[in-house]
């Protein structure tokens, strides 16, 4: 059936349009509701950086599923401080004590393996934000990763970069631990797909300031490219740096950064760093335009890419949910439908990992904005 805008509304009014947009936005999940409410869970470890965007991306999409097809959806919230693993105990209590239907998990592959053993045992499907690409490799078939893979991110980067047959040559700065030897492995595949050369990984925090650290041994190496695979803020202060220090050769990270903290603690040298994320369609922009307005309207400041990518995952859980009626939704993961999603349309493969082609982008005074690949 056809989207129409509700009647006896008058546009002209700001929060009429906005309330329009909305309605156009989850016109697809109005068609699909029943009476059967449906309970969220997400799981936002307080010592993650993007917490807070993806409270309020998951929230904005609660508040407009419920706006198209009111209040069928409620959104349970855990991010418990302590010791390594709460993310476990949170999904334990999200599935046991408040009996979710799903799951959204953080952006931490750690913290998002976690909530996936929790999965496994209670069939509560999942929809992850975490880049890593071992999330959609645990074997557990009701999950679902809603954001690139970082080897993909990095080959598109890599390619965009080509001169003729070659590419530059890269170092790369990567977090310490856990997280840290997640992103090396997918480093390490994105580059064996290509013929460019990864000499080195710096491990983020070494001793000393980032001059000394990092600084110094990237002028001293003088490589082509610069992967600054850490969070948005991090990754901010190593951008500055490098480019403080007289650093003039390509310099990239992951679609995360595209976040306040990462401007902020960039400032100018923000200009012409580069990220990977899917390429949108004209709906697409036009629904993440609507999504933008819509969210800034109600947290009193524009959204970022992991408030998006909360939105999305929220969505394709909500939709699933609402498809599957009284069948178990873990039946139907990863979901078959497309989800037109604010971050592009929204499709999975067997392995639950989202299709969909990639774009690189550079920043432009304060904003990602699409860029053609080098040579073309």
């Amino acid at each position: 059936m056809s989207a129409r805008a509700p009647r006896n509304v008058n546009r002209h009014h700001p929060s009429a349009r906005l309330r329009v947009g909305a309605w156009l936005l989850l016109a697809p999940l109005a068609c699909l509701a029943g009476p059967r409410e449906l309970r969220l869970g997400i799981v936002a470890p307080p010592g993650e950086e993007d917490s807070a965007s993806l409270l309020r991306g998951a929230r904005l999409a609660v508040a407009d599923s419920n706006e198209a097809a009111p209040g069928t959806v409620t959104l349970e919230v855990r991010g418990e401080a302590g010791q390594w693993g709460t993310a476990g105990n949170d999904a334990v209590f999200l599935a046991r004590d408040r009996m979710v239907d799903a799951i959204i998990a953080p952006s931490d592959g750690g913290d998002s393996h976690l909530v996936l053993q929790v999965s496994g045992r209670t069939q509560v499907p999942v929809a992850s934000v975490s880049p890593d690409s071992s999330v959609t490799e645990s074997g557990v078939p009701w999950a679902v990763r809603v954001v690139p893979r970082t080897d993909q991110e990095v080959g598109a980067l890599i390619e965009s970069q080509k001169r003729g047959p070659h590419a530059p040559t890269w170092w790369a700065i990567a977090p310490p631990g856990r997280p840290g030897r997640a992103i090396r492995r997918d480093l390490g595949r994105a580059v064996r797909a290509t013929d460019a050369r990864l000499e080195r990984i710096l491990e983020e925090g070494g001793p000393g300031p980032v001059s000394i650290w990092a600084v110094q041994p990237i002028l001293s190496a003088s490589p082509g490219g610069v992967l600054v695979w850490l969070p948005p803020s991090k990754a901010g202060n190593v951008v500055a740096a490098l480019r403080a220090s007289g650093f003039r050769g390509c310099i990239a990270g992951p679609g995360s950064i595209d976040a306040p903290g990462f401007f902020a603690a960039a400032g100018a040298a923000a200009d012409g760093v580069l990220v990977a994320k899917f390429a949108l369609d004209e709906g697409s922009c036009a629904r993440l335009e609507l999504f933008e307005k819509r969210f800034t309207r109600m947290f009193g400041a524009p959204p970022d890419s992991s408030a998006a990518a909360a939105y999305d995952a929220a969505l394709v859980l909500i939709e699933d949910l609402r498809r599957a009626g009284d069948t178990p939704a873990y039946r139907r993961f990863p979901p078959a439908a497309t989800t037109p999603g604010v971050t592009g349309e929204i499709q999975f493969d067997a392995s639950g990992n989202r299709t969909g082609e990639l774009q690189v982008l550079a920043c432009q005074q304060g904003r990602f904005v699409p860029i053609h690949p080098a040579g073309k």
